[in-house]
């Protein structure tokens, strides 16, 4: 407490205060944003100190003081990774354990709960094999079975129960004498025979043919009988030890043949010659007198000739013909090119709109006559 003259703890630091000339303010002046009276004002020094304190720590445009800054050491990250055991794989504390237990616990309800909801919402309220309603959780409205499902009638488009592969009159959740009528079989379509789904001929179980087993078998025979003749005549034509064909037939022909070439031996002599002198004249016939030496081939020759006479005359004729059509097309051609009607003519006749002689309108009197060709 202060003395009866105002000196007291306060009182003297007032009286300091008001006597020193640099603390000496009028009104509430400022610096900044540091107060210079808070001594002054300050009912103790104690308290002036901790207002100057917090005016310095103070920004210029904060009204909290700034906070002290948090410094990361080596213990502060030790206790972090001491906050969960790895063994464990449990928190430390337990409170923080059991609140993430509760609410791991909760997310997995609500996870629960809204993929059921979304489950019930697509697809049907019941079980498709046992036919009982599906139960929800607790905020499910439960779902009344109703005498005909939607989702029954629509779930295939097939006649059977899917299930139990029974025709929908045998097994169907409504009663007997509401379940659709038994589907009739379709009948079945003649089956078109081809090469590769004919049914076969023959029967290998009896070893006979379905039909005319008697004739057919009597046809193979002959056809294997003839297979076989020929294929013995391929290899066994000639004789080595007989020197003749083994056909009596054959050797004979053989026989003939070699008579007429030796009838003819020397006939053919003339081919063995180069062909210049076999094709000679003086062989024929000799040139000086006149006489015939081989009229065969002299007749041949004649022979020859006159068909390459006949040949190159057909020839001509041919030509002839075409050269008589190409005459004939041209003149045609430049006939039609004299006799035919300018078409620029005409447009400036019908263009004009009138008569040159009489002034007459064609759209009056119509128009003039198309020319005439030459």
């Amino acid at each position: 407490p202060g003395s009866a003259n105002g000196r007291g703890e306060g009182g003297d630091w007032a009286a300091a205060g008001s006597l020193d000339p640099q603390r000496r303010t009028s009104g509430s002046g400022t610096m900044g944003n540091i107060d210079a009276n808070v001594m002054t004002t300050a009912t103790s020094w104690a308290d002036g100190v901790k207002a100057y304190q917090t005016q310095k720590m103070t920004g210029p445009f904060k009204e909290e003081p700034t906070p002290m800054p948090h410094y990361v050491t080596r213990r502060y990250k030790s206790r972090e990774e001491a906050a969960v055991n790895p063994i464990l794989q449990k928190f430390t504390e337990p409170q923080i354990e059991r609140q993430l237990r509760d609410h791991e616990k909760g997310a997995v309800t609500t996870t629960l709960n809204r993929a059921w909801d979304k489950q019930l919402m697509r697809e049907q309220h019941f079980d498709i094999i046992t036919q009982q309603p599906r139960r929800g959780h607790i905020h499910e409205i439960p779902y009344k079975v109703k005498l005909k499902p939607p989702s029954l009638v629509t779930a295939n488009n097939v006649g059977y129960n899917i299930i139990s592969t029974q025709g929908l009159d045998v097994h169907h959740w409504a009663p007997p004498d509401r379940r659709p009528p038994r589907i009739m079989t379709p009948q079945k379509k003649e089956q078109v025979l081809t090469a590769v789904n004919r049914p076969r001929e023959f029967d290998i179980l009896n070893n006979r043919y379905r039909e005319n087993h008697p004739e057919r078998s009597k046809w193979e025979m002959d056809q294997s009988r003839t297979a076989i003749v020929d294929k013995y005549w391929e290899t066994h034509d000639f004789d080595p030890v007989a020197c003749s064909y083994v056909d009596g037939d054959k050797e004979a022909y053989y026989q003939r043949r070699i008579q007429d070439m030796l009838l003819t031996q020397g006939t053919n002599a003339i081919n063995k010659l180069p062909p210049t002198l076999a094709a000679s004249e003086s062989l024929m016939y000799d040139i000086c007198t006149g006489v015939v030496r081989d009229p065969g081939r002299l007749q041949k020759k004649i022979e020859a000739e006159r068909s390459a006479l006949e040949q190159r005359a057909s020839k001509i004729n041919s030509e002839e013909q075409m050269r008589v059509r190409g005459d004939m097309a041209q003149h045609d051609a430049l006939a039609r090119k004299n006799a035919r009607i300018s078409y620029g003519r005409h447009l400036d006749v019908t263009e004009r709109g009138h008569n040159i002689l009489s002034n007459n309108s064609f759209d009056q009197y119509g128009h003039p006559p198309l020319p005439a060709t030459k």
